[in-house]
């Protein structure tokens, strides 16, 4: 439906700049504003900007500004100004929907460059190291050792990941590294050169690829256990499920008779 004159002036519009202003005013630094939302008391949250004239910049938004939702007000003001400009950001994805209370919002932090390429004969010397020498975890603990493979071939290179985990199961940080070193993060420069031309869209304009709580990468699709289409864990196969299906059918036919 179609937003009235009167509507979309009273939920801020034509009064405020956009993501893709780089010259809009930057105010001094000032208690968190209030969005334009009814009541009147909602505190707008922050995001990054992934727009090529102002990535990295953060921004003041309304807190429901997912464009699907028809509650949102166009309220928009800088945090940043041009000198927190940042184009690396736009390497790596992110999720456009998120935005984060002032005290809860953490900037986005360059990953670590991407390391040397290493010879298979390598790769095996440093896993046999690494196995009986654990690397340590952003959170100063010694890592766990995830072997995530069903089947054969291997579906995954064995992985470490953070040994603590919080109340509902997650690892308490996100460290992951391969078992024969880290992971390469940034894109190469031939990619960056297809970003550059068009010939692939920008890494900024995906979500980062769902994983599960040991790290590993999700699959969408049919899940019987759960009778519905959605994302699952990697690892599990067709038997699996199967098995699942079958356990759950049983149970509900013994409850069936009691």
């Amino acid at each position: 439906m179609a937003m009235s004159d009167a509507r979309y002036k009273l939920l801020g519009g034509g009064q405020y700049p956009s993501e893709c202003d780089e010259d809009a005013p930057v105010p001094p630094a000032l208690q968190v504003p209030f969005c334009r939302c009814e009541p009147g008391n909602q505190l707008a949250e922050v995001k990054q900007s992934r727009h090529p004239k102002t990535a990295g910049r953060a921004f003041y938004i309304c807190k429901w500004n997912d464009s699907l939702n028809p509650c949102h007000c166009l309220f928009f003001q800088w945090i940043d100004g041009p000198d927190k400009f940042d184009p690396r950001i736009r390497l790596f994805p992110y999720y456009r929907s998120e935005s984060w209370a002032y005290n809860e919002f953490r900037r986005w932090v360059p990953p670590p460059p991407n390391p040397p390429p290493m010879t298979e004969e390598e790769k095996q010397e440093a896993a046999i190291y690494r196995v009986n020498n654990p690397p340590k975890c952003h959170c100063g603990v010694r890592a766990k050792l995830q072997r995530p493979n069903i089947g054969v071939p291997p579906k995954f290179t064995p992985f470490f990941r953070c040994s603590l985990k919080t109340r509902d199961g997650w690892p308490a940080c996100d460290f992951n590294e391969y078992i024969y070193g880290p992971r390469s993060h940034w894109p190469i420069e031939e990619e960056v050169r297809e970003f550059e031309s068009g010939k692939k869209p920008w890494p900024c304009t995906t979500t980062p690829s769902l994983r599960c709580k040991r790290g590993i990468l999700a699959t969408k699709g049919v899940v019987p256990s759960e009778l519905g289409y959605r994302y699952y864990c990697g690892n599990s196969y067709e038997e699996y499920w199967v098995h699942i299906l079958t356990t759950k059918l049983k149970l509900l036919m013994i409850l069936s008779l009691c």
